[in-house]
């Protein structure tokens, strides 16, 4: 294989769930990429929802490795012989790519995709101008941004909207992981994809302003009957308000008119939810997806991001007020008992880092998120989701570039390029950026990830404009 300048990784293992694995999931329905596996050692945070407050019931279970081993599935996607996508390395073929690019050696000359590569390369020329003048003598930063494009592309080139990863399970759209790929794409230089994208997410958009947790490419069609999922009302409103927000009269206006069912129905949504801000949301998975007995940090910052993003959307007095009073009501409630995962319990969670991620700077000391990156910290250098997520030494890359974001957008330049640099560091041997990063450094998992590809380009972005 032909990956230059990438070590090559030692010991994979043959993907497949770890030990541990929550009992509830039928594995004939597939794996959730982001699935909690709480029954193994980790402290379960029911948060019954009582009188005046939440329980917290711990589980006897066999402990957890903390130097658990999970195989990585693929150095990378790229497009074959046959102009389609395979996994290239680990589990995948064997098999050479053009460099800096996601097309294996032997595609034919002149096809369809490779035009296509180059004109979403040459979108993003005065990004990467920009990047590399803020940050000269940083080769690191532009090897990095440079991976990021390439993974966005391969997970959304000729799709309705990216999708999560390439491996089977993660080979849907989850429109909390669109949101944040559309604002990416819009930073970056591709604006019409962006909305491209959020159309998508409006045609699939229930009318009560619910999302499914995530569909089948192409179709309307949930790939399976886990819950609905809240957050992604929230967050796919904040992301129209960003790809927006930044467009000259009067494209501004006609993005919105294109957007203008998407816009309505998830501000609706969110007003009647909230009571107008007054009231939490509903109990829903968020993005650790599992089942959820109380409300969690993640859904209430999703609420307050999209809608903070309606009021910028409409200028409505009504939405601003109510998001007005849902930011007391944050404080006032998760914020009172130091923004747990729960109302009064579950310990630090990398939701704390929507926040400032999605433009809401005025709730969290910045110290306080800052000091995720100890409290949540495993040994490969990264973190994992929340303190109660399982102990298996497992270093997270969607809550590790989430943070990075989230301090990039806070003016914590330093500690956001120190993640940044970790994140470049356990690129796979052909570059992507994976799901995952073992205890001893190794990546994992499915890679790349669209997601976390989102994730680096937004803090890039927000970097090179200081």
């Amino acid at each position: 294989m032909h990956w230059p300048g990438r070590r090559a990784a030692e010991g994979s293992s043959p993907f497949e769930r770890p030990a541990g694995a929550d009992p509830r999931v039928d594995p004939s329905r597939g794996t959730s990429r982001r699935h909690v596996l709480r029954g193994a050692g980790a402290v379960a945070v029911l948060g019954a929802v009582g009188a005046g407050g939440y329980t917290v019931s711990r589980l006897v279970a066999p402990p957890v490795d903390p130097r658990a081993v999970v195989s990585l599935s693929s150095q990378t996607v790229a497009y074959g012989a046959t102009q389609e996508r395979v996994l290239v390395g680990a589990n995948g073929i064997d098999a050479a790519m053009h460099p800096g690019t996601r097309l294996l050696a032997a595609l034919p000359e002149g096809s369809e995709v490779g035009e296509r590569s180059r004109e979403f390369w040459a979108g993003t020329e005065s990004w990467r101008s920009r990047l590399a003048a803020a940050h000269p003598r940083r080769a690191q930063l532009e090897s990095l941004a440079e991976s990021a494009l390439a993974d966005l592309w391969i997970l959304g080139d000729a799709l309705p909207a990216p999708v999560a990863a390439w491996t089977k399970n993660w080979r849907f759209i989850w429109p909390r992981d669109t949101a944040f790929c559309a604002v990416a794409l819009a930073r970056v230089g591709h604006v019409e994809r962006a909305l491209a994208a959020l159309e998508h997410l409006q045609s699939l958009q229930s009318a009560d302003g619910w999302f499914e947790a995530r569909y089948v490419p192409g179709t309307d069609r949930a790939p399976d009957d886990r819950r609905r999922q809240f957050d992604g009302t929230g967050l796919v409103l904040w992301a129209a308000a960003e790809v927006t927000g930044a467009l000259p009269e009067p494209r501004r206006d006609a993005a919105i008119d294109r957007l203008s069912r998407l816009i309505s129905t998830s501000q609706e949504a969110l007003l009647a939810a909230t009571r107008d801000g007054s009231g939490m949301p509903p109990v829903s998975p968020d993005y650790w997806e599992v089942r959820e007995r109380s409300v969690t940090l993640g859904i209430m910052t999703a609420t307050l991001a999209g809608l903070r993003g309606g009021a910028a959307l409409t200028g409505s007095d009504r939405t601003q007020g109510a998001a007005d009073s849902f930011a007391l009501l944050l404080t006032e409630s998760f914020g009172a008992n130091g923004f747990q995962r729960y109302r009064r319990s579950g310990g630090p969670d990398s939701a704390l880092a929507f926040l400032d991620a999605t433009g809401c700077h005025d709730l969290v000391p910045t110290d306080q998120l800052v000091s995720l990156r100890q409290e949540l910290a495993r040994p490969g250098g990264g973190i994992a989701p929340g303190a109660s997520w399982r102990e298996d030494g497992i270093s997270w890359t969607p809550s590790t570039s989430l943070l990075g974001l989230a301090l990039a957008r806070a003016g914590e330049s330093t500690a956001a390029l120190e993640i940044l640099a970790w994140i470049a560091e356990h690129r796979t041997e052909a570059g992507s950026i994976p799901e995952k990063v073992l205890f001893d450094g190794r990546p994992a998992a499915v890679a790349p990830l669209a997601w976390t590809a989102a994730n680096v380009l937004l803090a890039l972005e927000t970097l090179s404009r200081e």
